[in-house]
């Protein structure tokens, strides 16, 4: 967030004048919905916030615990607020406790029956230049995991699956993937919550799928996609305690990953 401009041009006298969470609530609304942030990013922390816009905390804590109720944010006891959705659901809408768990197992679930082909395709597209790209990406990760710095895995995440769109050369497919994976939580959740072998096997299916695209092989850049996905959602479900996706299970009941696309 460092360098970037402040959320809104001078609202304070305004918001105190009103003494209305509701008006803070649809100026919070307005910035997220012109992009601000990304599904998945972490808001800044509730003293900025509260500084920018002229506000006590606990009015902006108010107006945050809303913003939770319309299924826009995920507010996570000592990590902090992130965001899920652009734009509310109606404050009439009874919303499930669960909701921001089932909306990443519906993620987990979208990206099984997209990712793999697309992965499939940039193993048939991608040129050596951009594969030593995407190699360095993988070191990223990696220096990411061993100094715990979970805001570097993020964005170094989105980056790996970013470069791997470019790839295809098709921009609409870049999007898609972009779209599947504006919350890195997907490849990524809560990652340092799970065990060491857990966490070895998630980054270790990084190094699959690069591997399966320097050999330029469809097929196993395909299943090395469809196993990523199927052990980090697992792993989510099992920690969260949480269900799997229909797709997922079916997944994971099949002999082998490509035998349940």
């Amino acid at each position: 967030m460092n360098g970037r401009p402040k959320l809104v041009e001078p609202i304070s006298n305004e918001v105190k004048q009103l003494g209305q969470e509701s008006k803070l609530e649809a100026i919070l609304i307005g910035t997220i919905s012109r992009g601000t942030w990304s599904p998945g990013d972490r808001l800044p922390a509730e003293r900025q916030l509260a500084t920018e816009m002229g506000v006590s905390r606990n009015t902006l804590r108010g107006v945050l615990r809303r913003l939770e109720a319309r299924g826009m944010i995920d507010i996570r006891k000592g990590s902090g607020c992130y965001l899920i959705a652009l734009e509310p659901k109606s404050p009439t809408e009874k919303q499930p406790a669960n909701d921001s768990l089932a909306a990443l197992m519906a993620r987990f679930e979208a990206s099984y029956l997209c990712l793999p082909e697309l992965v499939a395709l940039a193993a048939q597209r991608i040129d050596p230049m951009t594969l030593r790209t995407l190699e360095s990406a993988v070191t990223d990760i990696g220096r990411a995991v061993v100094e715990r710095d979970m805001d570097d895995i993020k964005n170094k995440t989105r980056d790996f699956f970013r470069i791997i769109g470019d790839s295809t050369g098709n921009p609409v497919i870049t999007e898609v993937v972009r779209s599947l994976h504006a919350s890195a939580s997907v490849m990524f959740p809560r990652f340092f919550s799970f065990g060491e072998a857990e966490r070895s096997q998630m980054f270790g299916d990084f190094v699959h799928i690069l591997r399966a695209l320097q050999a330029g092989d469809p097929r196993a850049a395909r299943e090395a996609t469809q196993r990523k996905i199927i052990n980090t959602a697992r792993a989510f479900a099992a920690l969260r305690k949480v269900p799997l996706s229909p797709v997922i299970r079916a997944a994971m009941a099949s002999d082998t990953p490509e035998g349940a696309a």
